[in-house]
């Protein structure tokens, strides 16, 4: 009997009949896992330091995509990584998590403690591919007054693995912390992101995008809670979808009493380039303080065919136009990743996207 289990619940759900407030999926069969750890290397003063010990505490405000699956990265990890940042320090640090057949299943913890007026940069990148295979990742980011802290994140996954990836951020008075994510392979993404924002003048900005083919399914869900004043939030989701993927943005900018003056923005953008995908957004705004500003938006359309026409009577053919209005569409957060290497995996990536669902006739 297959088992079911609800992921990425809308912290405030709308109409049941919508089929909107949460992704549903089988659970997976929990396979034998073996200690893996992350290739890396650092530069600056940054420490980094590999654990199989629990050191994320629990927090019982945050349920991540899921409390089971959050559970098992908190107590029943195969990987541990805590990257540690001194007072006034600088750095940067490169992570890299590779699903293999020897290891399917890769359970882990990421924590980043950054000091006071530190500056950190960490860069990320999954790949591999075997059946059943899993990423289930827990992120905890600290970041002390003052501290800015980039996490940028490329998933290449193969077409059989299920990638989850829970991040909590507490950011205390005038520390900014930013997401950057290309989410370009796996089977089935889901992503949920909480930064809190409850001092003064902090900042949380989360960028990502996305290129769905075949029956690959996304599930973004960002939550951000403000409390502080003039803290600032910015909320970036965009990407394309073809053949018969799914993808669904569930982004809530909740404004409590006491942010005044915070201003919180957040937008979803997708290019249906196949009838039959399916694109679900809902950007919500809650809002219990006066003398803020709060925007959101949210589109999906198909490529715009006098535009298209447009490139191909430059010279381009019907694959090459639409690749570029493609990447005019994901490039600025691309190009945010902050790492060449990075960027150029990121890239292309979305071109063989592109170029294997035209030759199959999209």
């Amino acid at each position: 009997m297959t088992v079911k289990e609800q992921y990425n619940q809308l912290p405030r759900p709308t109409f049941r009949w919508m089929k909107v407030n949460y992704l549903e999926l089988p659970q997976l069969t929990p396979l034998a896992t073996k200690h893996v750890d992350a290739l890396e290397r650092h530069e600056g003063d940054v420490q980094v330091e590999f654990y199989m010990d629990d050191r994320i505490p629990e927090f019982h405000d945050f349920e991540g995509a899921n409390p089971r699956v959050r559970d098992l990265a908190l107590h029943q990890h195969n990987t541990g990584c805590q990257i540690t940042v001194p007072v006034a320090g600088q750095g940067a640090v490169w992570l890299h998590y590779t699903v293999t057949k020897e290891a399917p299943q890769i359970i882990g913890q990421l924590y980043i403690k950054a000091a006071a007026d530190s500056d950190v940069k960490v860069f990320i990148t999954f790949d591999g591919d075997a059946p059943e295979g899993e990423v289930n990742l827990f992120q905890y980011v600290q970041a002390a007054a003052g501290a800015r802290v980039r996490v940028s994140k490329l998933q290449l996954h193969g077409d059989h693995v299920r990638h989850i990836d829970h991040r909590l951020t507490r950011i205390h008075e005038s520390a900014c912390v930013e997401f950057v994510g290309a989410e370009l392979g796996g089977k089935e993404v889901l992503i949920y992101y909480k930064g809190d924002l409850s001092k003064a003048e902090g900042e949380y900005n989360f960028y990502s995008t996305y290129i769905g083919a075949g029956a690959q399914v996304f599930d973004f869900s960002c939550e951000v809670p403000m409390k502080g004043e003039k803290t600032k939030t910015d909320i970036i989701n965009t990407g394309a979808l073809m053949e018969t993927a799914k993808k669904s943005f569930r982004g809530t900018i909740d404004f409590l009493r006491g942010c005044k003056k915070a201003f919180g923005s957040e937008s979803d953008s997708c290019l249906l380039l196949s009838p039959t995908v399916h694109s679900v957004s809902i950007p919500l705004l809650l809002c219990k303080e006066d003398d803020v500003v709060g925007n959101h938006a949210s589109s999906a359309g198909q490529v715009d065919k006098d535009m298209l026409f447009y490139l191909m009577s430059r010279g381009f053919d019907e694959a090459g136009a639409q690749l570029i209005l493609v990447e005019s569409n994901v490039r600025p957060i691309i190009d945010k990743l902050g790492d060449a290497d990075m960027e150029e995996k990121a890239l292309q990536a979305v071109r063989d996207k592109m170029k294997i669902c035209y030759e199959k006739g999209e």
